[in-house]
C-alpha cells in the first residue's frame, strides 16, 4: 500500500475495530477474522535514489499483488539501520552489504534477503575545482569523507587507493553524513568527498568535480547494498520474505533505465529537486544476491582488517 493509503488505514483503524466486536455477536467467527490478519511488515530504508525500488514497490501496489502489507519507515545508513533492525523496530531493513556482514561477524543475528544495487557511475569521489587532487594517487596523505567509517565506503576507498598503488593507512578517513559533505569540502574541513546519487547530482551541480568512480577496479560493479532481516523474522515469517523478494525484484526490473519514473518518483522521499534528479545517474538494480561478489566483499573485508575472519556469506542468506 502506498503510504498516503497505509495513513489512511490508520485513522479508520478504531472504526472498523468497534464495527468487528458488533458484528462478532451477530454474524459468527467468521465477522472477526479479517481483524485477526498479520500486522503490517515494518521495512526501513534509508532515502537514497537506489532505495526507490522499495518506495516504487509500496506505491504501485507490488507489495500488495503479493499479500504483503508493508510499513515502511526511514532509517539511518548502515550501522543505524543494522541497529533499528536488530532491536525489533523494524522487520527488514535497507543497509549496505559491508555493515550486514560487519553484525554478522559480530554475532549479530542478521540473514540476507534479497540483492538491491551495484555500484556504478552513480558513485563519486569529489574535490574542489581548484583542488591539487588529480588521480586516486593523490589522495595520499589526505582526509577523504565517508558517511559512515563501518561501511562499504571504507573498503571501496582502501581499495581504490591500493589499485593505485598507496597505502589505505596513507588516508584519513572522516565520517559525516551526506548532506553535510559537500559544505565541509568547501570550507577545507576535507580534501575529497563520496558523493552517492542524488547527492552526487548536487555536487555537479555546485562546482564540484568528480575525480573518479567510487567502485572501479577491484571494486568495479561489486554488490553495495540489499535487503537484510533477523534470523527470528526469517524462521518465523518465511512467507512474508518470500514475497518481499519477489516484489522488490518485479520493482527493481520495473525501475531499471526508466528515467521518467525516477525523475517522478524520487523527489518525493528524498526532497532533492526535480532539476537535480533530472540529472542523476540511475542505480544499476540487481535482482539476484550475487554470492560471489559479496564472498569477495567478505574477504576483502578480512584484508583490510575491518574484520577479524572471513564471514561465510552463504549461512547468511535466507533460504
Amino acid at each position: 500500500m502506498s503510504k498516503k493509503r497505509n495513513r489512511s488505514l490508520k485513522s479508520i483503524l478504531p472504526i472498523v475495530g468497534t464495527m468487528a466486536v458488533l458484528l462478532t455477536g451477530c454474524s459468527g467467527p467468521a465477522a472477526g477474522s479479517a481483524a485477526d490478519g498479520p500486522p503490517p511488515v515494518k521495512v526501513g530504508y534509508f532515502p537514497l535514489a537506489h532505495t526507490a525500488s522499495v518506495v516504487n514497490a509500496d506505491e504501485e501496489g507490488l507489495f500488495e499483488a503479493q499479500g504483503l502489507d508493508v510499513e515502511l519507515i526511514q532509517t539511518g545508513g548502515g550501522a543505524a539501520a543494522i541497529t533499528t533492525l536488530v532491536s525489533g523496530s523494524i522487520d527488514i531493513t535497507y543497509s549496505n552489504y559491508t555493515s550486514a556482514l560487519l553484525a554478522a561477524e559480530k554475532g549479530l543475528p542478521v540473514m540476507l534477503v534479497a540483492a538491491n544495487d551495484v555500484g556504478g557511475a552513480d558513485h563519486g569521489i569529489f574535490v574542489t575545482s581548484d583542488s591539487a587532487i588529480g588521480t586516486a594517487a593523490d589522495l595520499s596523505g589526505k582526509t577523504f569523507a565517508v558517511n559512515n567509517l563501518q561501511n562499504v565506503g571504507t573498503l571501496a576507498v582502501y581499495a581504490l587507493l591500493e589499485d593505485a598503488g598507496v597505502d589505505p593507512t596513507d588516508v584519513s578517513l572522516v565520517e559525516m553524513p551526506y548532506p553535510d559533505m559537500q559544505a565541509a569540502l568547501e570550507r577545507g574541513a576535507v580534501d575529497a568527498i563520496w558523493q552517492v546519487e542524488p547527492f552526487q547530482s548536487g555536487a555537479l551541480a555546485a562546482g564540484f568535480v568528480k575525480l573518479s568512480d567510487m567502485f572501479t577496479g577491484t571494486m568495479a560493479d561489486i554488490p553495495v547494498a540489499g535487503w537484510v532481516t533477523t534470523k527470528k523474522f526469517a524462521e518465523e515469517n518465511p512467507e512474508a520474505i518470500s514475497a518481499f523478494q519477489i516484489a522488490i525484484s518485479e520493482s527493481g526490473e520495473d525501475l531499471q533505465g526508466h528515467r521518467e519514473r525516477f525523475v517522478e518518483l524520487v523527489p518525493t522521499f528524498t526532497k532533492v529537486p526535480v532539476a537535480v534528479v533530472e540529472q542523476m545517474e540511475l542505480p544499476v538494480f540487481e535482482s539476484d544476491l550475487n554470492l560471489e561478489r559479496l564472498q569477495q566483499t567478505a574477504d576483502l573485508l578480512k584484508k583490510y582488517e575491518i574484520t577479524k575472519t572471513s564471514v561465510d556469506v552463504n549461512s547468511l542468506v535466507v533460504k
